[in-house]
């Protein structure tokens, strides 16, 4: 994005923003929220034929716009945030300046930051259930796995790092989708602005090690610090709880051992505890690779649960905890659609939440961003990280969450959501193979059912010249995902017979030849995948320099949370290596 703007400012007083002003193409509906450092607005984007689009704004406060230090800071987060294009990580659509205010122009997320969301089910007596919990971070972990892999419009690593992974920066949107939200303060090769050296930035009870001692970071700081986070949803306690900041670095910075979540919670299983502690090792060579490495080891452990925890079914979660939440906030939106909304209505609704605890038993307050050797950025920083660019999110210290009620009477439980039917998706090896289920020719291969009952299912598989093929299948639960892949044999070619006339004698055979040495295959997929051949299963992408005879090969790539199943071809070559990367 060469054409940002450059962070001079003319030291001029900055033009006051009121509801109704349109700024570039949006109008501006109610200012939400307002930090230490920016303020954070409701706005509305129309066009032609009833286009209507809600989205939130980020603008730097009157007075803080001119000082380049920051201005600098506000575009290398616009810069970095703009290249990142991922499900699991809040969209950057715009960058503008307005009277000489920059601003942000971002998704509107409707939903619940995870501080709030698990505070919320606990006060209600509904807790976050532990595989819920799991996926919530197997999914944060799938997003900024792809932050830490982008690279730039050259090819090469921009080397991200959040730096920031809290509970107030992850966020869960009432349709059950989870976001990664804030690269305010990421590190990353090509920012403008960046962290001297024992500098430390971030939230102390989240930060890693080698990020309290002000070391240099990679990605394996963020992974630690989703650790911390799943720590305390499984546990239902604080890992590093400590009311002043610096006695929080003291202790993340310090070699005595931590605890294990089995230990501490017995109703955590044993595994789950251990890949937990993997992600909290205080030596990063210790942990998970990478974040896709800790996300694997999650989505693992998920598939052996029997509860389902997909996005349907944290949306459901979602309605029964903040039923009354998400109801008054369809009437807001209806508002701002008629011009019926005021800034006192919206003030109204808003000052229902300044609750800013974290998780539980945090400090009596929020505990904000620690900035150290920066003080003047310290007093002023934005306490609004988080909420920046969800509307409906709690602010660390201090900022204000539009719909989190503080001291709401208890939400009334909302109605039973219909269990969804199993899905189960079937392929071959070959693909096309005529499909039977339970006797009925149900189609041909690759092939997505859910209208199958729960219980045991036969499934056969048949193709001109291959060997028919049966197998057993169990959908156990609602909404389970099931994967069945069919190998095909090709049918045996008899032997000819051997010839009855004298022979002639044979000449000597020639030597044989050599067996030709076996090739290798490097595969990486976005998102990652299960990699089968033959109904074998190779491993899960990045699959590294795996060892294949030499041939043409199909290869079957499925990962069940994304619905993906999908075959590839790869020829390999003797003594050579075949690298191939996909974005499925």
């Amino acid at each position: 994005m060469s054409d940002m703007p450059s962070p001079s400012v003319e030291p001029e007083a900055l033009a006051v923003w009121q509801q109704g002003l349109t700024v570039g193409r949006y109008s501006l509906l109610t200012r939400l929220a307002v930090g230490g450092m920016a303020e954070i607005w409701l706005a509305r984007q129309v066009g032609p034929k009833g286009f209507e689009k809600f989205i939130v704004i980020k603008r730097i406060l009157d007075g803080l716009g001119t000082e380049p230090e920051f201005v600098g800071m506000f575009l290398d987060e616009a810069r970095l945030a703009a290249q990142l294009n991922h499900p699991n990580i809040v969209q950057i659509f715009d960058l503008g300046e307005e009277a000489g205010a920059f601003y942000i122009a971002m998704e509107y997320l409707p939903g619940e930051n995870l501080a709030s969301l698990v505070r919320t089910g606990m006060r209600q007596g509904r807790p976050l259930p532990i595989p819920f919990a799991v996926r919530i971070i197997a999914s944060a972990a799938e997003g900024l796995a792809y932050a830490h892999a982008k690279t730039g419009p050259d090819g090469a690593l921009l080397g991200i790092v959040h730096r920031d992974v809290s509970p107030q920066n992850l966020l869960v949107t009432y349709d059950g989708v989870v976001k990664v939200l804030d690269f305010g303060i990421a590190k990353a090769a090509t920012r403008e602005s960046q962290t001297l050296a024992g500098q430390v930035k971030g939230k102390a009870s989240y930060m890693s090690p080698e990020q309290a001692r002000g070391q240099s970071l990679d990605a394996r700081s963020d992974i630690f610090s989703l650790g911390v986070i799943l720590f305390e949803m499984v546990t239902q306690s604080r890992l590093f709880k400590f009311a002043e900041p610096l006695a929080a670095l003291q202790a993340v910075a310090s070699e005595e051992p931590l605890p294990l979540a089995h230990e501490r919670n017995p109703e955590v299983p044993e595994a789950l505890g251990l890949i937990i502690a993997q992600a909290l090792t205080r030596q990063p060579g210790q942990r998970y690779p990478s974040a896709r490495h800790f996300q694997s080891a999650l989505e693992e452990w998920l598939r052996g649960q029997s509860e389902a925890t997909g996005s349907a079914e944290l949306a459901s979660y979602m309605s029964q905890v903040f039923g009354e939440r998400i109801q008054e906030r369809a009437r807001l939106l209806d508002a701002a659609r008629s011009g019926e909304m005021t800034a006192s209505s919206a003030r109204r609704v808003a000052a229902r939440n300044s609750s800013v605890n974290t998780l539980p038993e945090s400090a009596p307050q929020a505990e904000e961003e620690t900035t150290l050797e920066q003080p003047w950025l310290q007093r002023r920083r934005l306490h609004l990280v988080g909420a920046a660019a969800v509307v409906l999110a709690v602010g660390a210290g201090g900022g204000v969450a539009l719909l989190t009620a503080r001291q709401m009477p208890p939400e009334p439980v909302a109605a039973p959501t219909p269990p969804s039917p199993p899905v189960l998706t079937i392929e071959t090896d070959p693909p096309g193979a005529r499909l039977m289920v339970d006797g009925k020719d149900v189609g041909r291969a690759p092939l997505r059912l859910d209208t199958l009952p729960l219980g045991e299912h036969k499934v056969a598989a048949s193709l001109e010249g291959r060997v028919t093929t049966e197998r057993q299948v169990k959908l156990a639960h609602p909404g389970e995902r099931a994967m069945v892949v069919l190998s095909l044999a090709a049918v045996p070619v008899p032997p000819a017979a051997e010839p009855t006339a004298p022979q002639k004698e044979e000449p000597a055979a020639p030597p044989r030849a050599s067996k030709r040495a076996p090739g290798r295959l490097t595969l990486d997929t976005t998102p990652w995948t299960h990699v089968f051949l033959r109904g074998r299963k190779l491993g899960d992408t990045p699959l590294i320099d795996q060892s294949l005879p030499v041939g043409r090969h199909q290869l079957k790539l499925v990962n069940e949370s994304k619905n993906i199943s999908t075959v590839i071809e790869v020829e390999i070559r003797s003594g050579q290596s075949t690298v191939k990367k996909l974005r499925l």
